[in-house]
């Protein structure tokens, strides 16, 4: 069973408050709590676009494959050498499998998030063990995630439920829920705003981003315009946050302000070049213009 520090450190990592971890002291070294605290802090790095300051403080020898898959992460986000990292993803997926633990879990959750943006779905899922009623809830949340990615809602749910036999009261649980609630819409959108809610009216929320978004993203769902804009404007005011970004562009777009909708992207383009929303609209852009030159405006009377 985890510590109570442990306990709060890893509900703060779940929540997304990953500024607040980064900027704890690590225990001492000889703290049982010591290498669960370091690799979720090494993460919570990463989260935050910054690698660098994740390898700098994670050993660079250390046999751990929880530590040499967080390694592994890092050197691959920061684009030096993908495959390679991505071969040391797998083998390290490779030494943990069949096995349980929270370290085990890491290493499973950390390969398949970079198999996730490689568009390796199925390795992902593999990695994870979808569908095996695994007991470790990050590896169910983020299979929840995966399939959510490619429209697969039932099979999402089917993981969420086989988790909750495990974990029913796990706050990681309840976020699982109210992201299942905004992919499903109508009550379920309604269940993650009153979960987004009570989580952001807690004194360690109040200034977390990521949960600000989030609740601002199920007004958003539920047609509730002005809120949304509210919350997504208090999220970038208490930290940098590309969801509340994002939804800024959604509401002036539905808000129907002539030329207000393209002025915000530009702005958000400009903060998060590689965001997938920002992709994608370009990609269509792109789309668009090559299927509009095939066809000439006709000049006959």
């Amino acid at each position: 069973m985890d510590s109570d520090s442990l306990f709060h450190l890893k509900n703060q990592f779940f929540l997304g408050a990953y500024g607040a971890l980064t900027s704890n002291p690590l225990p001492d070294e000889n703290s049982p709590d010591y290498l669960q605290t370091l690799l979720y802090t090494a993460r919570s790095h990463i989260a935050l676009g910054d690698p660098a300051s994740a390898l700098a403080i994670l050993p660079e020898t250390d046999s751990e494959p929880a530590i040499k898959a967080v390694r592994a992460l890092a050197h691959y986000l920061q684009g030096q050498d993908s495959a390679a990292a991505l071969e040391e993803l797998r083998d390290a997926s490779l030494e943990v499998e069949g096995e349980e633990g929270p370290l085990n879990g890491i290493v499973k959750v950390v390969a398949a998030t970079a198999f996730l943006r490689e568009g390796e779905v199925e390795e992902a899922l593999t990695t994870l063990g979808a569908g095996t009623g695994t007991k470790d809830i990050e590896c169910a949340a983020l299979t929840v995630q995966a399939y959510l990615s490619v429209n697969q809602l039932h099979l999402a749910k089917k993981e969420y439920e086989l988790a909750k036999r495990h974990a029913d009261d796990s706050l990681l649980i309840q976020l699982v829920e109210a992201a299942l609630g905004l992919a499903t819409g109508g009550t379920g959108a309604t269940q993650a705003s009153y979960i987004y809610t009570e989580q952001s009216l807690l004194l360690s929320s109040s200034s977390n981003p990521a949960i600000i978004a989030a609740k601002g993203v199920a007004h958003l769902l539920r047609g509730q315009l002005p809120e949304a804009e509210a919350d997504f404007v208090e999220a970038e005011r208490v930290g940098k946050s590309a969801d509340a970004a994002v939804g800024r562009v959604v509401v002036t777009e539905l808000s129907g302000k002539p030329g207000a909708g393209e002025e915000q992207f530009n702005v958000l383009q400009k903060s998060y070049p590689d965001h997938p929303y920002v992709k994608d609209v370009l990609a269509k852009s792109q789309l668009f213009d090559e299927a509009a030159a095939k066809f000439a405006v006709s000049t006959a009377a």
